[in-house]
Order: C-alpha cells, then sequence, then structure tokens
C-alpha cells in the first residue's frame, strides 16, 4: 500500500443519484490503491452503490438541496462504511422496520438493497440519528 492513500475518507454529496456513480468508484480507488483483491472490490462496490442509492431515493427528498455524508475507513483488509442521510424521504423509522436478514419478495423489483448489503458486510448497523437515519457496514 502506498503511504500517501489516505485510510480515512469523509466526503458530503448532494442527494442527487447521479451523485452515487462517482462516489461509489472513488470509493473503491481508494480500497483498490490499498491492495484489496478484485473479489473484495466488486463486494463493497455493490455495498457502496446500494448505501449511497438508498440514502438518496429514501433517506432525502433526492432532489440535491440536501447532503449525504459518507465516512469509510479502512484497516487492512477491513473496511468500516458509514452513510448518514438527513432523514426527509421516508423517514429514518421505516429503514429500521425492515429485517434485512429476510429476502425480499421474489416478485417485487423493489427491496433488494439491505438484503444484499446484509449478505455481503461482516456486520450491518443501523440507527436513527438525529432527524435522519445512519447505517454501518
Amino acid at each position: 500500500m502506498n503511504a500517501a492513500v489516505p485510510g480515512v475518507v469523509q466526503i458530503r454529496f448532494s442527494t442527487r443519484l447521479e451523485m452515487v456513480r462517482p462516489l461509489r468508484k472513488m470509493l473503491v480507488a481508494v480500497l483498490e490503491a490499498h491492495g484489496w483483491d478484485e473479489e473484495a472490490l466488486e463486494d463493497a462496490a455493490l455495498v457502496a452503490t446500494e448505501l449511497l442509492q438508498n440514502a438518496v431515493e429514501h433517506g432525502s427528498r433526492h432532489d440535491g438541496r440536501e447532503d449525504v455524508t459518507v465516512r469509510m475507513v479502512v484497516q487492512g483488509d477491513t473496511c468500516d462504511l458509514e452513510v448518514h442521510d438527513p432523514g426527509t424521504g421516508k423517514g429514518p423509522t421505516s429503514l429500521l422496520a425492515r429485517d434485512p436478514a429476510q429476502p425480499p419478495d421474489p416478485a417485487s423489483d423493489r427491496g433488494r438493497g439491505l438484503f444484499l448489503v446484509h449478505r455481503l458486510s461482516v456486520s450491518l448497523e443501523r440507527a436513527c440519528e438525529g432527524a435522519g437515519a445512519c447505517v454501518r457496514d
């Protein structure tokens, strides 16, 4: 690993879905610079995408006038990712109402995000913080 590669990344981005892809690419590039292998990078990219997109779609009005805060801490082959939303969408209690360990209805075209994150993560924590919600992977 290059000593110039940050072990902690924190960024705020506007609540627009088009921000998710470039932010995910940046987070994955940091993990790649830390020496993560391709399989781990793919899993991390999926987790980041789901958490970031959920924060915008469900945790905000997704109009670009609010912010989501992301904090990633990398230590060797572990990564802690926190995503804080403003809580103006469905509300933080809706995040806690669903059991992420339960598979979604196969007939539904939505609702797989937290289930995927749960399956790919060592731990998944969800909490109400202030007016919004925080998801930690």
